[in-house]
This record gives C-alpha cells, structure tokens and sequence, in this order.
C-alpha cells in the first residue's frame, strides 16, 4: 500500500523517545503550541496520551519554566514530568484531577482509541481553565483517499481489521462533522481545523492507480473533496 519511504513519516523518534504517531503531526501540534505561548513563561500543560514521551519531553525541552503533567495510563513514558497520571481516558477521569485546571491539553491520536469520544471530550473540558486550549489530532476518515478505501477496502485507510491490528487498536472513526458536533455540545465554542496532513503522496503505484481512477469515475460528483490525512484541531 505504501512506498518503501513511508518510514520516512512513520517509526521517529525524539532524543531516542519513539514518536507513535506520523512525525509530521507532532511538528504541527508543537508549532501550533509554540505560535500561541511562545511568551508566556508560567503555563500548566497536560500531555493526556503521552506514549513514550516524546512530545512532552520536546514541550519541557522548549519551554522549560511550563509545568507539563503526563497521562501513562500503559505505563510506557521514559520521561520525568512535573506530574505523572495513571488514568483510564474511558473512565470519568476528569474527577481524579479536581485540583487541577489546565492552560493547555494536548491530546495527540488517542481519540480513535476510546469507546466514547463525547465522555472524552466533555472530561477534557473539565479539566481546562476557562480560556483553555485543547490540541486535538485524529484520523480524517473523509479525504480522497479515505473514501478510494471505503469502495475497495470496506473500511477509511486507518480503519478496518487492519487499522485495529497495525494501530494498536482504531476503534472509533470522528469524521470532522462528527468531532465538531461532539466538541460544541462539551462546551468548546471554537475550532479551527489544520489539514497539512496528506499521507498518499507516500502511497505504492497500485494505491496510486485505485486513487486515480475512482478519482476520474467519481470526483465530480464527492462532496468537500480534500486530502487530509489526519485532523488537527484547536479548540476552546
């Protein structure tokens, strides 16, 4: 399915911490972060799927006077945090945290793990001071190349037999007009929608070919046509 340099975006890893996600939505979390907090020295951040670390630990390398908290719920972070947590994001985990208000929450590719995105969403909003931000990133599931899978495959590209197997477990497609329902009725009023994202330019000449000719058969008549792999989202 994929090119020979899909490592490329996939398999990096940050001073030696494995990046579980494509690199490319780690650069655009952090430099949406970064755009937006780049001068504020006192921020209390908390990474609620951290993995391995990696953002975290770029985040405190960065900026170094914020307070970072970790989620570890698997037990796998190789880093030292200002505070480490063991939630289950399907549980209310929102209530374990009561002392705690966050500037900021980064949730990187967990989304499509959990069994209720709506409780996820409305926990997370507990925990964000009123002008909080929540950094959000998941599978698309809508663009072109999604929809070439829908018709050959059954099932959006990170999704299916497949996607539970190779991605520790998608369980829970949030296409965009879903997530922006789900996000509105938790309690956030705006989002912005980031789609620099686009995995088939890394796709195999037989994926090349599906893509084009379903493209040729079809484009005129699919509705808000675009190519984002995965959906990157500010919300407050």
């Amino acid at each position: 399915m994929f090119k020979k340099k899909d490592n490329i975006v996939w398999g990096r890893n940050y001073k030696g911490l494995p990046i579980r996600a494509d690199y490319r939505v780690h650069d655009l979390c952090y430099n949406l972060i970064r755009e937006r907090f780049v001068n504020f020295e006192k921020l209390k951040v908390l990474d609620i799927a951290t993995g391995a670390g990696a953002f975290a630990q770029k985040l405190m390398d960065s900026f170094p006077s914020w307070s970072v908290d970790i989620n570890d719920f698997e037990k796998q972070a190789l880093i030292k945090a200002n505070k480490r947590f063991s939630l289950d994001l399907n549980a209310d985990f929102g209530r374990k945290i009561i002392k705690t208000k966050y500037d900021l929450v980064v949730a990187i590719e967990i989304l499509e793990h959990l069994e209720n995105p709506w409780h996820f969403l409305r926990n997370i909003r507990d925990l964000l001071k009123p002008n909080g931000l929540l950094v959000i990133s998941t599978p698309n599931g809508d663009s072109l190349l999604d929809r070439v899978f829908y018709i050959t495959e059954g099932h959006s590209l990170y999704f299916g037999e497949s996607g539970y197997e190779n991605s520790v477990g998608h369980i829970t497609e949030v296409p965009d007009w879903l997530f922006r329902k789900i996000a509105h009725s938790s309690g956030f009023q705006k989002l912005q929608l980031f789609d620099s994202i686009d995995t088939e330019p890394l796709l195999g000449i037989r994926t090349r070919i599906k893509v084009w000719i379903i493209r040729i058969l079809f484009g005129f008549s699919m509705k808000n046509k675009n190519s984002r792999s995965i959906n990157v989202y500010l919300c407050n």
